[in-house]
């Protein structure tokens, strides 16, 4: 394994992982801030954002590999995966980070009491009843009541893990995007070098 390229894409994942991260937490802190504050504007906002957080990892791997595009710059598939994988590690331990600020200081409780209106208002009672479903409401409010009871660190460990899982299942995707590009930068580099000789 080449040495520098793998410290070349472990600096790169780092700093795109940061810039990863910092949009995952305005999109976590928008859509809690719609969510708790009954804001339909910032959940629409919000929305947009969570397209963004789908897309923005393939730019920021087709952005990884023009940075390698010199003459005899190859990256292979598994330093490809490696880059993502890393780059949402680093994204993911800061968007921890900011939702355990957000439950531990701002939530004060808010956002799982508004799910505990909704699953308690009349309106949801007569449409699960009416779907025939009252006893999947009553399993939802059991194990929301449960939730209740977890501390801050709880619900960002659980939600820590879940972008890992998310991040494994379309780190794939993104690395064949940068390693597809990166052969053909390399098809076009050979291309030009023959040309010019």
């Amino acid at each position: 394994m080449d040495l520098e390229l793998f410290k070349t894409t472990r600096d790169f994942a780092i700093e795109y992982g940061t810039v990863l991260g910092v949009i995952w937490i305005a999109t976590f802190f928008t859509f809690m801030s719609g969510i708790t504050g009954g804001n339909i504007l910032l959940m629409m906002f919000s929305m947009g954002f969570m397209g963004l957080t789908v897309i923005f990892p393939i730019y920021l791997a087709w952005r990884y590999k023009q940075h390698l595009n010199k003459a005899g710059d190859r990256v292979p598939f598994g330093i490809a995966w490696l880059f993502t994988i890393l780059m949402f590690f680093y994204a993911s331990v800061i968007t921890g980070a900011g939702e355990f600020l957000y439950f531990q200081y701002m939530d004060q409780g808010k956002f799982l009491d508004f799910f505990m209106r909704f699953l308690s208002s009349p309106e949801t009672e007569a449409q699960y009843q009416m779907m025939g479903a009252s006893d999947f409401l009553e399993k939802s409010r059991v194990q929301l009541q449960e939730l209740v009871n977890l501390t801050p660190l709880d619900i960002t460990l659980n939600l820590f893990v879940n972008n890992i899982f998310v991040s494994l299942l379309y780190s794939p995707i993104v690395a064949t995007v940068a390693h597809r590009k990166c052969r053909m930068l390399t098809v076009q580099n050979m291309y030009k070098t023959q040309k010019n000789q």
